[in-house]
Formats: structure tokens, C-alpha cells, sequence
């Protein structure tokens, strides 16, 4: 089993803790200049002479109070890994809110949330490190709707570009023919107001959002022929969904994990699961949930949603916790676990606890997603 180091927490109205985390978070500009620190809303201290020194050792609780503020949070992250020569990085929270914060829940949301999180990340990394982003869309057909929709923001990310995986963003059909006739452009191929095609040579990081797993592929091609070795961040594409998929039928081989996926290194990881337990006695059946976290440099955290919606950590390993185990260590933290080895500890577990891509094989040719 693995080592873990439990943290003890409490409930917000005997946690003194949470009270200074909540007056952190809540405080004045005005407050915040007497401290000797600013506080990072969710409770760890930030020096803001060393950003990395209030990440080190992870966060007793989270609870951002904004988007915002958690883009802000996984850009600290982002700028910390790659000052520390990463180069394959991989971002992941909930797009949008609620439980089922996922693509299938609200497609259009979800793909506009991620680009509109592309830019503050991206805008960020320009603003502070002076870094040029691209960010890259799986096909010219997302290209153009991101570019409508968002060309306000576009037009005010100084620094941030958009752009295709494989660099192709002019409609060449029928359709963009007849378009361009309409609108008075004839037949020509792209005009002072379009962008060029295979214009990656102005980017310093490229962030890629919203792949399928049958786009994968096409990320690899990408980072080997494409990239020329500069950072990647692949930013929400759930690849841990993605990565269930690959080895059915139509879909990518599992080998895709193990000889490329295997090399991002998760530096901002936010995963919310949500569970049920039945017990013997009134209520008989215990809902609860948490999260997988982890914030570069800081190692992998536990945590355990409170009655008042904070994410308290209750263990943390250096290595990535399974799904399995982080469901076992939130049962643990509840009393609610039952006796290892148990006939109920098999039958509601099962014999098989890992997905496939989280069980060690020798055919992995990185820990860096573990890690």
C-alpha cells in the first residue's frame, strides 16, 4: 500500500485555521499590504519574494473563490515547472462547474471555457516571462469559431495567438469558397486580415485544448515534427478520459499511453470524484466527495470535501495516487473504511481496483505523469 502522510482537519466552526484562511481570503487590499505574507485563497502563505516557497509542501485546504483565481494558481505552477526545464506539462481542473464539469455535460461551454482559460493562462506567461503563446486547436473548423467568438479577448491578450495542430486554418471548402466570394475577396487564398497557415515559428510555449482521443495522434506528430522542443501544456483535455478510451476499437492504441502520454508531467491537477457508501444504521447511505490535487512543486494531495464546499487534504504522497486509493483514504478519513482483507472490502471494491493505464508496466517509457 502506499505511504501517505495524513493531515488532521476539522470542521470550519472549531478549525481555527480555516477562520484565518477565511479572513485571508476575504480581506482588504488594504489588510493584505500589513501582512508580512499574502494569503493564497484555500490557506497556504505565499512569500512574494519566492512564489515556489508557498507551493512546496501543498495546501491544508483549497477553496478558490474564482476561475480567476484558480487560472492564477495553475500559472504559478506552469511557471515554476518550466523554470525547472519541463517541457511537457499537463493542466487539468473542472472547466465548469458542478459535478459533471465535463464535455459531455455541456460541449459548447466546456470548449469556449477552455480557450477563455487558454488566454489568462497564456496572457500571463507573456505578461511575466515575456513568453509568446500559441494556443492550438485540434482543426481550422474550432480555429474560426474560437477566433469569432473570442476576437475581443484576442485583440487584448498582447502576445497570444491561436492556431491549428497542423497549422491549416483557411477554409478550403465549397462552403469558405462561396464565402469569400460573398463577401467581395474572390478566390483568394487569405487577405492582410487572415492568418497564415504552418505560422508556428513566432511561439514560445503552446498551449493545446480541446483534443479527442482520436486526435492524439495528432498531438504526438505535433510535439516531434512541430514543436522543436518548446514547452507544451496540455491544458482540461481530461486525459485521464482519454486515456480509458485508447485500445477500443476505431480508437488509438494503449501504446500511445506508455510511449507518449507517459511523458506529461501533471503540474496543476485538479480531478473532483463524488461517492456513495451504505452503512447498517440511519442515514444508511453516506454521500461524500473530494479531489485528487496536486500543485507543482508541492507533491500529490488527498482532499476531502467539508459541509461548507473547502477541500481539506487528509494525505498526501509524492507519488500520484490511483483512484482506488484516494476513494480508500477519504473512506479512512470518514471511519467508514472497511478491515483489510475483509469479505466487504472485496465485494464492494472488486478484485481488479486500477484502471489499465494506472497499473505499472515496464512498457511505460516515463514516471513523469506519476510524478
Amino acid at each position: 500500500s502506499k505511504s501517505c502522510k495524513a493531515k488532521a482537519f476539522s470542521s470550519p466552526s472549531s478549525s481555527s485555521q480555516n477562520g484565518k484562511t477565511k479572513a485571508a481570503a476575504t480581506s482588504t487590499d488594504k489588510d493584505e499590504t500589513s501582512l508580512p505574507f499574502r494569503a493564497i485563497p484555500g490557506g497556504t502563505p505565499e512569500d512574494p519574494s519566492n512564489a515556489r516557497k508557498g507551493r512546496n509542501d501543498g495546501r491544508p485546504t483549497y477553496c478558490p473563490p474564482s476561475y480567476a483565481v484558480m487560472c492564477m494558481d495553475a500559472f504559478g505552477s506552469v511557471q515554476d515547472a518550466l523554470n525547472d526545464g519541463e517541457k511537457l506539462l499537463e493542466v487539468e481542473f473542472p472547466a465548469v462547474p458542478g459535478e459533471d464539469a465535463d464535455y459531455k455535460a455541456a460541449s459548447d461551454v466546456y470548449i469556449d471555457a477552455n480557450v477563455q482559460y487558454a488566454l489568462v493562462i497564456g496572457s500571463s506567461l507573456y505578461e511575466k516571462l515575456g513568453k509568446r503563446v500559441q494556443i492550438c486547436l485540434p482543426d481550422g473548423v474550432e480555429f474560426r469559431r474560437a477566433k469569432k467568438v473570442f476576437s475581443n479577448s484576442l485583440m487584448m491578450s498582447e502576445g497570444v495567438t491561436l492556431n491549428t495542430l497542423d497549422g491549416k486554418k483557411q477554409d478550403a471548402s465549397i462552403t469558405g469558397m462561396f464565402q469569400k466570394m460573398s463577401a467581395g475577396r474572390g478566390l483568394r487564398s487569405g487577405s492582410a486580415d487572415d492568418e497564415m497557415d504552418d505560422d508556428f515559428e513566432n511561439a514560445d510555449v503552446f498551449i493545446i485544448v480541446n483534443v479527442s482521443c482520436g486526435e492524439l495522434p495528432d498531438v504526438e506528430q505535433f510535439v516531434k515534427t512541430t514543436s522543436g522542443g518548446r514547452p507544451i501544456i496540455m491544458l482540461n483535455n481530461q486525459l485521464d478520459t482519454l486515456r480509458a478510451d485508447l485500445g477500443l476499437f476505431s480508437f488509438p492504441p494503449k501504446s500511445l499511453h506508455y510511449d507518449f502520454l507517459s511523458y506529461f508531467k501533471p503540474v496543476f491537477y485538479l480531478r473532483s470524484r463524488a461517492y456513495s457508501r451504505s452503512i447498517t444504521v440511519s442515514p444508511f447511505v453516506v454521500n461524500y466527495s473530494g479531489a485528487v490535487f496536486r500543485e507543482y512543486p508541492a507533491p500529490w494531495q488527498v482532499m476531502i470535501k467539508q459541509s461548507n464546499g473547502v477541500l481539506a487534504c487528509i494525505a498526501e504522497d509524492e507519488d500520484r495516487f490511483t483512484l482506488g486509493e484516494a476513494k480508500e483514504e477519504m473512506l479512512i478519513a470518514l471511519g467508514l473504511s472497511d478491515p483489510e482483507g475483509s469479505f466487504m472490502k472485496t465485494a464492494r471494491s472488486g478484485l481488479v481496483v486500477n484502471t489499465w493505464w494506472e497499473e505499472e508496466d515496464d512498457a511505460e517509457k516515463s514516471d513523469a505523469w506519476r510524478t
